[in-house]
C-alpha cells in the first residue's frame, strides 16, 4: 500500500519552481546599432557585415566573413570591450571583459569556444572545437544569418549603455583585421 506523504510532495514541488526562478539568466537585452571592419588585405582576411532587421523588435546581422591565411602562431588576437553611458565617442571607456591580445590557438579554445559559438553558433558555419583546437583553421568563407547575441557565456548582469566590441586580428606582416559592433544595452524588466 502507498502512503503518500503530502507535506514532503509539497516541498519538492515549491523547491523545483523556486530552484528554476532562481536561475541566474541575463538582465540585459542588446540591440545592435552598428557593425563592420576593415582589412589591411582584403586578399587575405575580409569582410562584409550589416545590420538586419530580424522582427518588429529585433535586429541581427548578417554577411560573410573571408579567411585566406594560415593560423599558427604568429597570429594575434584582442578584443577590446568598451562602455559609455551616452554613446558620445569621448565617453568610451575600456572595460575588464576585454581580452589581452593573445595567440589564435589560446583564444579558440577559450574566449571562441565558450562565448563566441554559444552566442553565434546557430547562425553561422563557423568550425567548432569542443574538446579544443585541432589544426588547421579552414581557409574559407564563413557565413553568418541574423545573428542575435542570446547571452550565453557573458555577464548576467550588465550596466544599461552603449558597450562597443573591437575584435583585432593580426597576422603580420601578411594582414590586420579591425572588426567593430556597437550594442545598446538595457535592462529587461521581465
Amino acid at each position: 500500500m502507498f502512503f503518500i506523504n503530502l507535506p514532503l510532495l509539497s516541498f519538492v514541488y515549491l523547491f523545483g519552481t523556486l530552484y528554476d526562478e532562481c536561475a541566474a539568466r541575463t538582465n540585459w537585452e542588446a540591440t545592435p546599432l552598428s557593425i563592420g571592419g576593415t582589412s589591411t588585405n582584403p586578399s587575405a582576411m575580409d569582410m562584409d557585415l550589416r545590420l538586419e532587421r530580424i522582427s518588429r523588435s529585433e535586429f541581427g546581422f548578417s554577411g560573410t566573413f573571408f579567411w585566406n591565411i594560415d593560423m599558427d602562431d604568429n597570429v594575434m588576437v584582442e578584443m577590446r570591450i568598451l562602455n559609455s553611458y551616452s554613446g558620445n565617442e569621448a565617453d568610451y571607456k575600456l572595460t575588464p571583459y576585454s581580452i589581452q591580445p593573445q595567440k589564435f590557438i589560446d583564444y579558440i579554445n577559450t574566449f571562441y569556444k565558450d562565448m563566441l559559438i554559444p552566442n553565434l553558433g546557430n547562425c553561422t558555419d563557423m568550425p567548432r572545437y569542443d574538446d579544443g583546437y585541432v589544426p588547421p583553421w579552414p581557409k574559407a568563407t564563413f557565413n553568418f544569418t541574423r545573428c542575435s547575441l542570446n547571452g550565453k557565456g557573458l555577464p548576467d548582469i550588465l550596466a544599461e549603455g552603449f558597450y562597443r566590441g573591437e575584435a583585432i586580428i593580426t597576422a603580420l606582416p601578411t594582414v590586420a583585421v579591425n572588426i567593430s559592433v556597437t550594442l545598446r544595452i538595457k535592462t529587461k524588466m521581465f
